[in-house]
């Protein structure tokens, strides 16, 4: 049986809070799905600079900019499926991920043209997930973007099982008392319908992930090489 590597990408820029729980929740998900191999990743503590538009990566095929993104965007191209997890940030995913996903369209696209290559297909299948102050806090919004980002980046969002709420992705607020649980770390482990959520979503991305590689595989023969680019550094 052909392995597939489902990534967790926690955006948070706290260190092993709310939303990377819900993310190691829906990796636990994700290995209950026989061949998958699982890699959890933080983005708190590390440094993105934000994308300036100064397009030497049309010039170089890579970013000007040497910190943690390199690191980032290698172990993104490694992985088949991506969960990507972000705490609400006035109404969006906070900014460090921001500046990482900027960087990571431009960056991504012309290190293969730089090689001579046409546009990839990455095809990687991805599921998102978001923690927020309450229920309406502005989840769906940071769901949207992480879900218009997937497409833009040639991805396949995937969503959970409908009848548990997992219309976009999966959501879990934070519980009980106002200031307690801002300040909390683990506050979303209460939610018991927002972990069976992340769960879910991870086993949906797992899934589907075991599909889309077995498939492209199958069909290896047919499908033009822009589906099996593999990452190279400039």
């Amino acid at each position: 049986m052909e392995k597939a590597k489902v990534l967790g990408i926690v955006g948070s820029p706290r260190k092993n809070g709310n939303t990377a729980k819900l993310v190691k929740k829906a990796l636990e998900g994700a290995m209950s799905v026989p061949g998958i191999e699982t890699e959890f990743y933080e983005m708190a503590g590390k440094k993105f600079h934000h994308c300036i538009g100064c397009y030497r990566c049309l010039d170089t095929g890579a970013c000007r900019f040497k910190d943690d993104f390199q690191d980032f965007v290698r172990r993104y191209m490694e992985a088949d499926g991506i969960i990507w997890g972000a705490p609400v940030y006035h109404m969006s995913i906070p900014a460090s991920m921001k500046c990482a996903i900027d960087r990571l369209g431009n960056s991504t696209l012309c290190n293969f043209m730089k090689r001579g290559l046409e546009i990839p297909r990455f095809n990687k299948v991805c599921g998102a997930l978001t923690v927020g102050y309450h229920r309406y806090g502005g989840e769906d919004l940071t769901i949207q973007f992480f879900v218009n980002s997937i497409l833009v980046m040639n991805g396949v969002a995937v969503a959970g099982d409908t009848l548990l709420g997992n219309y976009m992705g999966a959501v879990a607020p934070h519980t009980g008392p106002a200031i307690e649980a801002l300040r909390s770390k683990d506050a979303v482990l209460q939610s018991e319908e927002g972990i069976a959520c992340v769960t879910n979503l991870g086993k949906r991305v797992a899934e589907m992930t075991k599909i889309v590689k077995t498939g492209m595989s199958a069909l290896k023969d047919e499908l033009p090489s822009e589906y099996f680019y593999t990452w190279e550094e400039l």
